[in-house]
């Protein structure tokens, strides 16, 4: 529970990685979150399977941008307290967009109401600027700014990642 409080404070930029425990009972627990929270938010998109592929596949990602980006920053050893953060943020987030998905459902999959799609870009511009102080806090980087570029850099890739996969999969 106390990791819970830490996530929402990281999500406030008030705390970093470091606060998080390095343990890997917490980096489970907040994989599984986001895994389910992932699942909600794709399932009506994509189906189950795809969905979890997706999910899986996304985590995946993140894993292997962390491990490198920490790498090169010559701070590898903080890979699970990065990955705890940026995986419990990002669940938290999703969270909400599956929220909001459910409060603002409309009656055609393939289409989104501008609220709610005002909504899911304050979102993800979210997503990135906490992504960014993650980033800049493990990294000990001068600017979050760089921080936020890097991951803006992550999402494009996850991003190709994950549509190339739904491509190989439909």
């Amino acid at each position: 529970m106390n990791s819970l409080w830490t996530m929402l404070d990281i999500l406030r930029l008030r705390r970093g990685p470091q606060d998080l425990p390095a343990d890997g009972g917490t980096l489970i627990f907040w994989l599984g979150i986001a895994l389910v929270t992932g699942m909600a938010v794709g399932i009506p998109m994509y189906g189950t399977s795809q969905a979890l592929i997706l999910n899986v596949l996304d985590l995946a990602v993140l894993y292997l941008f962390i491990v490198v980006v920490l790498r090169l920053g010559g701070v590898p050893d903080r890979w699970r307290q990065t990955f705890t953060a940026m995986a419990g943020t990002g669940a938290l987030l999703g969270l909400l967009m599956a929220l909001l998905m459910l409060i603002d459902a409309p009656a055609d999959p393939e289409e989104v109401s501008t609220g709610a799609l005002l909504a899911l870009l304050t979102l993800v511009a979210w997503l990135l600027l906490v992504f960014g102080h993650i980033l800049q806090q493990a990294l000990e980087l001068g600017s979050r700014l760089v921080g936020m570029l890097m991951a803006l850099g992550y999402v494009v890739v996850s991003s190709v990642v994950t549509q190339t996969a739904l491509g190989v999969l439909s």
